[in-house]
């Protein structure tokens, strides 16, 4: 079992508690992710299963899109619906939201919020606040908004209002921390209500498989297959040879990254150009249990 697992991540659980128990499901200790998911939060999560951890840098997984509910009017010191509200700030009308959300669109800068990973100086940026440390200065963060739209009607709410948007952002976005910021230009409070990741990359909802639905024989997505954005090169007999032991070879390819698969279809390595040649990055040992080349 080699290969790429999309699993619809449950709220309520951490990603390495959905990679703890899928170590047990497949039996194997080498299951990794590609990214974590807040607990509160859900959906796609992007897993390896042994060789499969070794493809999971090479996916292209930056841009992601989500789906989440905001409450204007309320605050919550974790800024999601799981923290204890720390302030209200009744609002009679919510009248520029839509005008707001249409100058948010392209790139910002994002600061962390206190409830994150984020480490500075060794410790992350949540232990501080749970320690009643002094939180630390920390940096501001390049992101792109792609696109940002409301999808669903705003209902008024005690003391405020509450609706849905959806957004395709950078890498590295916070959207509780997004919201906090949404509701500073309406001159308001806000948190979010529920967060639900529906695509990081290429990988969508459709292809996700539920957490509890997962047993030792839920198919993988195979190493080459996930390798998708990378251009394909098919080798046999001698260049198979000389791939498994990490030779230069000549392509007729221009792409500064290559897969290069044997005649099944199986992926051998990642090729980079160099020169007049290719050159391997990564190289994947075959398994003990597989033909060799």
């Amino acid at each position: 079992m080699n290969g790429i697992l999309i699993i619809d991540k449950p709220t309520g659980l951490s990603s390495h508690a959905c990679v703890a128990r899928l170590r047990r499901v497949y039996g194997t200790k080498k299951v990794g992710h590609s990214g974590t998911l807040d607990v509160e939060a859900s959906g796609v999560l992007v897993l390896g299963v042994n060789q499969g951890t070794k493809v999971l840098s090479y996916l292209n997984q930056d841009d992601k899109v989500y789906r989440f509910g905001i409450r204007f009017g309320q605050e919550t010191d974790t800024l999601d619906h799981a923290g204890e509200i720390i302030r209200h700030v009744p609002i009679d009308n919510i009248d520029g939201l839509d005008a707001a959300l249409a100058q948010c669109v392209g790139p910002l800068l994002q600061y962390p919020p206190a409830y994150s990973a984020v480490k500075v100086d060794g410790r992350k940026l949540y232990d501080y606040v749970r320690r009643g440390l002094p939180l630390p200065m920390t940096e501001a963060r390049p992101m792109t908004i792609y696109s940002l739209k409301r999808v669903a009607d705003i209902e008024p709410v005690e003391n405020g209002f509450e609706t849905v948007l959806e957004m395709s952002v950078s890498k590295g976005f916070y959207i509780r921390k997004f919201a906090q910021d949404l509701a500073q230009m309406l001159n308001t409070v806000a948190h979010t209500t529920m967060i639900r990741r529906l695509q990081a990359g290429h990988y969508a909802l459709a292809e996700a498989v539920p957490l509890e639905a997962v047993e030792a024989d839920t198919p993988l997505i195979t190493m080459g297959d996930a390798l998708r954005d990378l251009p394909a090169e098919v080798v046999t007999g001698a260049d198979a040879l000389y791939v498994s032991h990490g030779r230069p070879l000549v392509f007729k390819q221009t792409a500064p990254l290559l897969k290069v698969l044997d005649a099944s279809g199986r992926l051998l390595a990642v090729y980079e150009k160099s020169d007049h040649h290719y050159r391997p990055r990564h190289v994947f040992q075959t398994m003990e249990s597989e033909e060799p080349l």
